[in-house]
């Protein structure tokens, strides 16, 4: 009996772990229900939105005589929207086409011997792996082209990212169906239709389903307040900008600051680091998401945990986006783990984080039009190294997690503003190698004495 007991328990620890989704509220809305605490917080961030709208107005009347209501940057950020639309319909319309060329190669599959069959997977392969970079790169010389604000670009970034997680997803959940599919079988070889496919490009999760869990109806005052939200957070995030970051740098090259002027704003002021990434966290992962989710009627809203109460890193990066975890664990750590280097733990972890880390960067880097390895060097170099040693399992651990957090990001806000007005105020030649691209702007051009 106990060794029966024991196989049991190895089986259920080699159990290969799956999404399971069920129909559920995110986190932060059961709060919103049943908690007058949290919606407490939730007021304290609408005053900051008010003493931020106020402050603005004051001055910007006390300078110029006239009234902004903190919206000129929002105005110049998201230039060019007609632009930005008809790219986006550009990008989905490519995601069509993709699952059009998937049939194709599945039908056609069906049709041939064994060994072309393996020679039609490999053309295909490679078609995949040039699609993605293809896209990419026309992704960046397009944004680049049309000379898109870093509002616009963002947007163009995270939607174009978004769809290829999305089409990697279908085609890797899909593919075995059809290589172990036998043409001689009685069985058809059954696909995802069309519907389906179109159902998963706009669903809020990156995991392929042909079914999710439900919900029985639309609460349309629902939808138009979280996306309310959006646009409120998108509003305070341009009064944080407007008045805790430009009068800082928007200087910078155009007379020689001192070392103090920038390493104590750097180190010092992190309440536009920590108002950024709670702001984006609350926007992208419960406003955004749950607006979408409503709309068409997708009922798993779990696209985060409690990350809050976390006590080491490791235990933040599988908590703190939910969506996008449950996507590189899939798609990239178990391929790794059972396929490229079979059982090594630690190879998969790293490949997963750089993969993070590299697209993060890159997304950075192109929308800022800079490059600084901040994001890079704190998520992967640093995050990695901490979450894979679980150094911050400690009973003060959720503490340091928290400090980490408030520090890293007010010196990535700080440091990234620094370099966008350096690269502005003094900008490359048109002459300059591409190795100027990548050595900080504030230090090449000699901006501190």
């Amino acid at each position: 009996m106990p060794s029966d007991r024991n196989n049991k328990n190895d089986q259920t620890r080699r159990k290969p772990f799956e999404k399971e989704f069920k129909v559920r509220d995110a986190p932060l809305t059961e709060r919103f229900e049943n908690s007058n605490d949290i919606k407490t917080i939730y007021n304290l961030f609408a005053i900051i939105l008010i003493s931020l709208l106020t402050n603005t107005i004051i001055s910007d009347y006390s300078k110029t005589g006239q009234l902004y209501f903190g919206q000129r940057l929002i105005v110049i950020g998201f230039n060019k929207f007609h632009l930005v639309i008809l790219t986006w319909c550009g990008f989905n319309i490519l995601a069509c086409l993709s699952y059009c060329c998937f049939k194709f190669w599945a039908q056609t599959r069906t049709l041939l011997k064994p060994r072309t069959a393996k020679f039609w997977d490999k053309i295909w392969v490679t078609i995949l792996i040039f699609y993605y970079g293809i896209s990419l790169y026309g992704l960046q010389k397009t944004v680049n082209g049309l000379d898109f604000a870093a509002g616009s670009a963002t947007v163009l970034f995270l939607e174009e990212v978004r769809l290829l997680m999305k089409q990697h997803a279908f085609v890797r959940t899909n593919v075995p169906r059809v290589t172990s599919y036998k043409p001689h079988s009685d069985k058809t070889l059954s696909l995802p239709n069309f519907q389906k496919f179109i159902y998963f490009i706009f669903a809020p999760t990156f995991i392929y389903r042909d079914e999710y869990p439900r919900t029985q109806s639309i609460r349309w005052k629902f939808v138009f307040y979280n996306f309310g939200e959006v646009l409120g957070i998108i509003w305070l995030l341009s009064l944080v900008v407007e008045r805790f970051l430009i009068p800082h740098f928007e200087d910078i090259c155009l007379r020689k600051y001192t070392l103090s002027e920038v390493m104590v704003p750097v180190v010092a002021n992190s309440l536009p680091g920590i108002l950024f990434m709670l702001c984006g966290f609350y926007s992208v992962l419960h406003s955004f998401q749950n607006a979408f989710a409503e709309m068409l009627t997708f009922g798993d809203r779990m696209f985060y945990k409690e990350w809050w109460t976390s006590r080491s890193l490791s235990e933040y990066y599988r908590t703190w986006n939910v969506v996008v975890h449950d996507w590189l664990f899939t798609y990239i750590y178990k391929d790794m783990y059972e396929i490229v280097v079979p059982k090594s733990k630690v190879v998969a972890k790293l490949a997963v984080f750089l993969i993070s880390a590299v697209i993060h960067e890159w997304i950075l880097s192109n929308v800022l039009k800079l490059f600084l390895p901040i994001q890079f060097t704190q998520f992967f170099i640093a995050g990695a190294v901490l979450a894979l040693l679980n150094m911050l399992d400690l009973p003060v651990g959720n503490l340091l997690v928290w400090y980490l957090i408030v520090f890293g990001s007010g010196i990535q806000v700080n440091l990234y503003t620094l370099e966008f007005y350096a690269r502005g105020n003094c900008p490359l030649d048109a002459n300059s190698t591409t190795l100027e691209f990548f050595k900080p702007r504030f230090v090449s051009c000699g901006c501190i004495q």
